[in-house]
């Protein structure tokens, strides 16, 4: 019998290990808290890719409310080929990477010590190859996710990232909004519950649209905009169509232009100011598509092309509960259509250039990454 994990265990796996992390939030944030706290930095950099990438987007506005900062999120190979130099003494910069062994991460590495910059990252995998080229490595709380198109790795990413600004604002001094994060994280993780089964249903009710999405749009503000490319990254990588997210409005300015009756559009309402304009664009963008989705709780919106939650989090939690939509979207539609399999030219390609250490592919090969 075949037991391997899919991404749908993952999925409904995630509320478990996020309020299990939330028990010990003190313990699993305090070492990132402690190397923040040392003295008063003027910015957060962030270098990650992929998931990791919108993960920390997802968190972004509520690192920077929280403790007072800009925070720049930037991906590796940018960052070693560009950004590097810009970096100050007074920033504070570490990396993100859920299996260490990015060959990107590893160069951004290398540069921060060749400047002599402390070397910081947050891993799924303290074991990894990281581990040679980093002062500090940091687990966020993940574990192994045996799964390529990580979902688990995602969500708790977000709530670590949301929990280490909480606490480390706390020792700063500026206010302690430690117990409000945690309970609106274990929230968070209860409406994810719920958006797992709604997506089931939702997904069977509009079966056919999606199992015949040819481009795709998604789109979200705030934490959402973080959502957004997400939905849009898991949605390319395992269906295997165009999909890109934009923010809400910027979809509108040039973008727009290209839609069709053969696009679908993915919404999301944050329930905040931007909400308006997220079910705005919902009805103007069903003139020209009948396959427009959207987050939300508007009850003016025809049933089956909402996803309702019926207590949603505030904003900035509500990406929390809402990115298991688009996980689980990708994952149902993807094993029904048998397009999980890359094209067989791609390992081709991923001999000529791979993206993961040497390390890594002994133990992963290619079509299980």
């Amino acid at each position: 019998m075949d037991t391997k994990k899919t991404m749908r265990d993952y999925i409904y796996a995630t509320p478990d290990r996020v309020i299990a992390n939330t028990d010990r939030a003190q313990e699993l944030v305090k070492p990132l808290v402690d190397l923040y706290c040392r003295k008063d930095y003027r910015n957060i950099v962030i270098a990650a890719s992929g998931s990791s990438y919108t993960a920390a987007q997802c968190a972004r506005i509520y690192l920077a409310h929280t403790l007072k900062t800009d925070v720049k999120i930037i991906t590796p190979y940018t960052f070693a080929h560009y950004d590097c130099d810009l970096l100050r003494e007074d920033d504070f910069m570490f990396i993100i990477s859920q299996s260490g062994a990015s060959t990107n991460g590893i160069e951004v590495l290398k540069r921060l010590r060749d400047r002599g910059h402390e070397t910081i990252a947050l891993t799924g995998n303290v074991e990894s190859d990281f581990k040679e080229y980093c002062d500090h490595i940091l687990d966020w709380g993940c574990g192994y996710e045996s799964v390529g198109y990580v979902t688990l790795g995602v969500v708790t990413l977000v709530s670590y990232l949301m929990m280490f600004a909480a606490f480390a604002a706390r020792e700063k001094g500026y206010g302690d909004e430690t117990g409000h994060c945690i309970s609106q994280i274990r929230k968070a993780m209860e409406n994810h519950r719920e958006v797992c089964s709604a997506t089931e249903s939702f997904v069977k009710a509009n079966y056919k649209s999606l199992s015949g999405m040819e481009r795709i749009y998604v789109c979200g503000c705030g934490s959402n905009f973080g959502t957004a490319l997400e939905g849009a990254l898991k949605i390319g990588e395992t269906v295997k169509v165009p999909a890109i997210g934009y923010e809400l409005d910027e979809v509108l300015h040039g973008p727009a232009l290209q839609l069709s009756p053969r696009y679908t559009l993915f919404l999301v309402d944050g329930n905040d100011d931007t909400g308006a304009h997220a079910r705005q664009l919902y009805h103007a963008a069903r003139h020209v598509s009948d396959n427009v989705y959207i987050i939300s709780n508007d009850p003016d919106i025809e049933d089956a092309h909402a996803l309702r939650i019926l207590d949603p989090c505030e904003e900035p939690f509500s990406c929390l509960h809402n990115l298991p939509f688009f996980e689980l979207v990708a994952h149902m539609i993807s094993s029904d259509l048998d397009t999980i399999k890359n094209h067989p030219l791609y390992y081709e390609m991923n001999k000529t250039l791979d993206f993961r250490t040497a390390n890594f592919r002994k133990k992963t090969a290619a079509k299980d990454d």
